[in-house]
């Protein structure tokens, strides 16, 4: 019995000792600081998956942003620092929070290349003792964050994501690395090869095509067409990773569902070859980056153009096909005909002294290493390459 009441009394000490961190016993792990709370400031409204935000240049709003300990309580006497950050789009307005009482209320962040889903992150930073110097403060994140409740916004666009770039060579898309949503808008397929289709915004000049990459002919469920998706084909929705592949953008791994309607008893895909628009004659602009980027996976022609002199034995010849053409103004262009035109063969057409004139028709892509332009057209087939008589 007496063992008994001893060996309480020791449990009972240690464990009182352990709460109290007496006897250098370590503070507990989870005390302290351990993450922001964020919410929408005002009558902010974030919008639903049913009703959506608006799709605008920049969205304003505020947030109250509270540092919390792991009860979920304020912390009143902290006053750290963070950054604010988009889980996807850019806040183009003050970052940088300094906190007095442990909140901020009221902090204004801007947001834009926000679509579909969107999330505001603060993040705490410190400063970084290690690379700090007199003359430059370097600050670093702890890990520790906050997330505000998700934003719904309409889903991008096609012209957006093309439009909405870098300007430098490549013309890289703000929206680089993310999954997106195209919905909402009228698209057409205007062209299939490659492994993938090109699918334009109906109604949209500029900025309006963008090239999904499926890995091998899209395939759809539909004997009726054949079971590969067809020119003309209206796409309610598609979804993919925007990726710049030197300079030209695709939706890499996408989904897509085509627009169906009944015929003859039987869901069939629905097709608008009208809506497939004619040829946009680039031949006066090659020179132009700015404006040869906003015809960027639009079907396109160049006019009275010679097969110029090139290297057989260079690799892009060899492995891509990849040939230049001349245009009477001396502009050039990048042709491939290798697997979608195999008959026309660019060795035997090039000719310094007769300059065989041809209009050549194709889907206009970018390679930001390709030379002498980084410009390259794709024919579809034989009646895309018509010689000049």
């Amino acid at each position: 019995m007496k063992k008994t009441l001893m060996l309480l009394l020791v449990t009972a000490s240690f464990s009182l000792s352990s709460c109290l961190g007496v006897k250098g016993n370590p503070k507990p792990e989870n005390s302290g600081f351990a993450a922001y709370k964020v919410e929408f400031a005002g009558d902010f409204n974030p919008g639903t998956y049913e009703n959506r935000l608006p799709t605008q240049d920049t969205h304003e709003l505020n947030i109250n942003v509270s540092a919390i300990d792991y009860d979920g309580e304020v912390i009143s006497d902290y006053k750290g620092m963070a950054e604010v950050e988009l889980q996807f789009g850019k806040v183009t307005s003050v970052q940088r929070i300094e906190f007095e009482n442990g909140i901020k209320k009221n902090f204004a962040v801007s947001m834009k290349y926000s679509a579909d889903k969107e999330r505001i992150v603060v993040h705490e930073r410190v400063v970084d003792e290690k690379n700090s110097t007199e003359a430059s403060t370097i600050y670093k994140r702890t890990g520790k964050l906050g997330v505000s409740p998700t934003i719904y916004i309409e889903p991008a666009t096609i012209s957006e994501i093309q439009g909405n770039n870098s300007g430098s060579k490549g013309f890289d898309s703000k929206y680089n690395g993310r999954n997106i949503n195209l919905k909402g808008k009228e698209m057409v397929v205007i062209a299939v090869l490659e492994g993938g289709f090109y699918l334009k915004e109906v109604g949209v000049d500029d900025y309006s095509s963008i090239y999904l990459y499926t890995y091998s002919t899209p395939y759809v469920d539909d004997p009726s067409v054949g079971y590969t998706l067809p020119v003309g084909s209206i796409i309610e929705e598609a979804n993919g990773s925007v990726y710049e592949f030197f300079g030209f953008t695709e939706m890499s791994f996408p989904t897509f569902i085509p627009k169906y309607v009944e015929k003859n008893g039987k869901s069939t895909i629905f097709v608008d070859e009208s809506l497939v628009p004619e040829p946009y004659d680039v031949t006066d602009i090659l020179s132009s980056s700015e404006e040869m980027e906003k015809k960027e996976a639009l079907i396109v022609s160049v006019k009275n153009a010679y097969v110029e002199m090139f290297n057989e034995n260079d690799d892009s010849f060899i492995s891509y096909g990849q040939f230049p053409v001349t245009t009477e103004s001396g502009a050039n262009i990048m042709v491939t005909t290798l697997y979608t035109v195999p008959s026309f063969n660019p060795v035997l057409e090039r000719d310094r002294e007769s300059k065989k004139r041809f209009n050549f028709t194709g889907i206009l892509k970018q390679h930001t290493s390709a030379r002498p332009s980084n410009w390259i057209m794709v024919p579809r087939d034989s009646e895309d390459i018509e010689e000049v008589k």
